[in-house]
């Protein structure tokens, strides 16, 4: 489901400006400057999860209290000793998040009449709690108040809002956005396990000694799925760094990490800030499995060859989406499947508003400063339908081990792919000479004309000397086997024929979710197809 939160009030987010953001499967960035509030919108979630946690359907009775006008205490996380310091400075009003959803179709009985938005307000300098509903257009008035929750197979299936004797709400929507928004992981800027001392946690996540010592109970520990998790993360970063080989053991002295990379025994600092930053923030997020991480920076201590792979990788781990606040103009348009910007106004407020603009390719390259990339191993570019495909064509480019000599580039769909971009694409030839480009065919049909527009882009290519492949099957979508979306969707859920679109299906996936389908493919897969063929021949 996607959940809209606007939050008012809170630090430097005024209720004339309000932060607003929506959680949703997928990539999410928040872009700008040091001293944004990009941090402080993450820590948002970290410092109030307390207040998110009650309001649960194995809570109602609290719920009908604070929805009468009474207000009922909750828990700070994190070290606030004063609570005024996480209210807004310039007026004295208290602090509101507002919760709207819009629920997966098909994820509840059609016909339920879910309210338009939840309210919560923490009044000033409190941590005390407060909430109303609105419905359509007003605010719920209680009389006689009844919250009637039905759970089947341990899943709530409805949680009906009855006042004054009439059904009047459907809540089980929002006790499920709540549970979602509990359910996250905030990892902030210092993550590293090389560190050593009598802090056992940062945020969300052990660090230094706590850290090391839980590595050995992870690993060797009682617990199947945490020794399977380790083996598994242990090999997500042995693919990532090119090893060979990889063993991750913590010292006898829980000092510091002992690995074993290609045969050679290594301690950790002697392998540096960005080999740790992946063992202890995936380490962390392959125990917690949350529903959403928020991940302050992860372009730190990381090659650009590395940061998408740092968040793919990551991202694995989170059941639902991954949201990351960046200085990153690059890392934000390449993996970002909704891009906010959060911006320090003159008057000393931040304001937070999409991206919406496109900016030029050339300018974009620029942003990422390709000739860093030349320099240090990246050798082309290729051109690809939107962010999604950027993160789905990195799982294939990673198993054909060129996943760090190809710079993936979004162009936007049908923004850009068309027959009048010749000015931007002889641009970025002018930077890299070797530019290729894979588009869908979008076709419905074997055999169909491709659309003009296509059509045109392509010649485009050709006239300029761009290889550009056209997908036989309609989309990238389509080479996704049925294997694969079994594993990460269900048993009931099947893959596409080669011209069915993605939203035709009576049981369908967010295109966001590709990547992790092309993750438990194999090249093999897609080998003898043209997709494969065109990734072999770059």
């Amino acid at each position: 489901m996607k959940i809209e939160v606007t939050l008012k009030n809170y630090r430097c987010f005024s209720e004339a400006k309000p932060a607003r953001i929506v959680f949703q499967k997928g990539f999410t960035a928040l872009l700008g400057v040091n001293n944004a509030g990009k941090s402080s919108l993450l820590k948002f979630f970290f410092e109030f999860r307390d207040l998110f946690a009650r309001f649960s359907w194995g809570n109602v009775q609290e719920i009908v209290v604070v929805l009468s006008g009474s207000p009922r205490a909750f828990n700070f996380q994190g070290s606030i000793t004063d609570n005024e310091e996480l209210f807004f400075n310039a007026n004295p009003n208290d602090l509101e998040v507002r919760i709207r959803v819009s629920p997966d179709e098909g994820s509840f009985p059609s016909g339920l009449r879910v309210p338009s938005e939840v309210v919560l307000t923490v009044p000033r300098a409190t941590n005390t709690w407060h909430a109303s509903i609105v419905i359509g257009n007003s605010r719920l008035v209680p009389n006689s108040l009844v919250i009637d929750p039905k759970i089947e197979a341990g899943r709530l299936q409805s949680a009906r809002l009855i006042n004054n004797g009439s059904h009047v709400g459907e809540l089980a929507p929002y006790f499920e956005a709540f549970e979602k928004l509990k359910s996250t992981m905030y990892i902030g800027a210092f993550r590293n396990a090389v560190n050593v001392g009598s802090m056992p946690t940062y945020f969300d996540i052990s660090i230094g000694q706590a850290f090391i010592s839980q590595w050995k109970g992870l690993k060797t520990g009682g617990s199947r799925r945490q020794n399977e998790a380790t083996y598994r993360l242990t090999d997500d970063i042995r693919s990532v760094f090119d090893f060979r080989t990889l063993e991750i053991n913590s010292t006898p002295d829980d000092q510091t990490l002992q690995l074993f990379v290609d045969g050679r025994s290594y301690r950790l600092p002697d392998l540096g800030s960005g080999i740790a930053q992946f063992i202890i923030v995936l380490a962390n997020a392959a125990v917690r499995q949350p529903a959403y991480i928020l991940i302050d920076e992860p372009e730190l201590n990381l090659h650009p060859s590395l940061q998408v792979d740092f968040l793919t990788t990551l991202a694995s781990y989170a059941t639902d989406g991954i949201f990351f606040a960046t200085h990153s103009y690059g890392l934000a348009r390449t993996t970002g499947d909704a891009i906010h910007c959060v911006r320090r106004e003159p008057d000393g407020f931040s304001e937070v508003t999409p991206l919406e603009s496109t900016p030029r390719l050339s300018e974009f390259l620029g942003e990422l400063s390709y000739s860093g990339y030349a320099a240090l191993g990246f050798q082309k570019i290729l051109l690809v339908e939107g962010s999604t495909e950027v993160k789905t064509i990195q799982q294939f480019l990673r198993k054909l081990g060129k996943d760090h000599q190809i710079v993936l580039l979004p162009l936007g769909g049908s923004q850009l792919i068309n027959g009048d971009r010749e000015a931007e694409l002889l641009e970025i030839k002018r930077i890299c000479s070797c530019v290729s480009a894979l588009i869908d065919s979008e076709r419905t049909a074997a055999g169909a004309t491709l659309d003009p527009v296509r059509e045109a882009f392509r010649e485009l290519c050709t006239k300029i000397g761009i290889p550009c492949c056209v997908l036989e099957r309609r989309a990238t979508d389509n080479y996704l086997t049925h294997a694969a979306v079994t594993r990460v969707k269900g048993e009931k859920y099947r893959s596409l024929g080669p011209y069915e679109k993605l939203k035709e299906l009576e049981l369908g996936w967010a295109k966001a979710e590709n990547w992790r389908i092309a993750r438990e493919m194999s090249f093999d897969d897609i080998r003898n197809t043209d997709f494969g063929k065109f990734l072999q021949d770059l």
